[in-house]
């Protein structure tokens, strides 16, 4: 009478294990308590002996907690878990053969565990656990002189509803929650997959698609374009080695953050280069974020290389003015970069 769900994510991590093994828990005694209540009823007008009360009752009550207990110690508790629902589905056929097949409930009992071995792996467990299923029925069957009895009386039926009206609103906010989980991590995907990892900024393709679509939105008329460059970064690798190469890399990418608006998009568009947009930004102001960003890297100190310094020159360019792509708004900051390179670096310079 298991009714439980395990979801079909690759969980691997122990504390992730652990939170699918206690929803198991919660689901499987809540399903068999609510199965064993209609069971029970079935079994109580056939006037079964004691020990069939005695096998429903471990059944219902502990094996839900015997389950947990074993899945807790496992070395594989969700491969174990899927093994303990094919059992369940084949107690399922016993308790439905018990009933001499009661329609509504043996019906019921079919339904529900076919809903859960769908949710656990799909077709496969499926047909797996409704064959496990059939095959116990019918050795019940026989065991129990293949008795068949399928009229529903009142009593059974209101026995059903709790089983019937709960089961499937518990495994349907269960599933919601689930499909919310999944739908947070494939974000979280896209996420890490659009963010450059070492300076927590958009990656080059992303931000110059980012950049592309601002322009196509034709909301790029009082904008503002920064091509920053850390000034002579091989120098810096080469003194002081890549592990602080690559730390100046993450401090500038901070500090660029640190200067941004809503609205505003960074990016880290090569090795030691940077872009920004600044969106809705005049000259002066998109002076004063460059100059900002420039003192802030200069005031850098890193504890392992106290000898390093580090610069930035920077171009500006003012958009759109017939600028129709994000590569030519780059060519034009570009082209003030190179002049704030030749003026002596650790400079701005804004586009003619």
């Amino acid at each position: 009478m298991s009714v439980d769900v395990l979801p079909v994510l690759d969980l691997t991590a122990p504390d992730k294990v652990g939170r699918v093994v206690a929803r198991s828990h919660r689901l499987r005694t809540l399903g068999l308590a609510l199965g064993g209540i209609m069971v029970g009823a079935v079994l109580y007008r056939h006037g079964v002996p004691a020990q069939m009360w005695v096998l429903l009752a471990l059944h219902a009550l502990a094996w839900p907690h015997v389950a947990w207990l074993i899945l807790r110690r496992s070395d594989d508790p969700i491969a174990d878990d899927k093994s303990f629902f094919l059992g369940d589905a084949a107690m399922g056929g016993v308790w439905i053969a018990l009933m001499q097949f009661n329609l509504l409930p043996a019906m019921l009992l079919v339904t529900m565990y076919a809903i859960t071995l769908i949710a656990i792996d799909g077709s496969k467990y499926l047909i797996r656990g409704m064959a496990l299923q059939v095959l116990a029925c019918g050795v019940a069957a026989v065991a129990n002189g293949l008795q068949f009895q399928p009229e529903t009386d009142m009593p059974e039926v209101l026995a059903a509803l709790p089983l019937l009206l709960v089961f499937p609103v518990t495994l349907g906010f269960i599933m919601h929650g689930l499909a919310q989980q999944v739908l947070g991590q494939n974000r979280q995907l896209v996420r890490l997959g659009s963010i450059d990892a070492l300076s927590g900024l958009l990656n080059r393709r992303q931000w110059e698609d980012a950049v592309n679509v601002a322009l196509s939105r034709r909301c790029c008329g009082s904008a503002m374009l920064l091509l920053i460059d850390i000034d002579r970064f091989k120098r810096i690798n080469d003194q002081f080695g890549h592990t602080s190469g690559d730390e100046v890399v993450r401090l500038v990418g901070e500090i660029i953050r640190a200067g941004l608006r809503q609205g505003d998009l960074a990016g880290r568009y090569g090795g030691d280069e940077f872009g920004v947009l600044l969106c809705d930004t005049d000259p002066d102001a998109a002076e004063t974020v460059a100059d900002r960003i420039r003192a802030g890297v200069a005031d850098l100190r890193i504890e392992h290389a106290p000898g390093l310094r580090c610069t930035l020159s920077i171009g500006l360019a003012r958009g759109p003015a017939g600028i129709g792509t994000a590569r030519e708004w780059i060519e034009r900051a570009d082209v003030a970069l190179y002049r704030a390179k030749l003026a002596g670096r650790n400079r701005f310079v804004v586009a003619a």
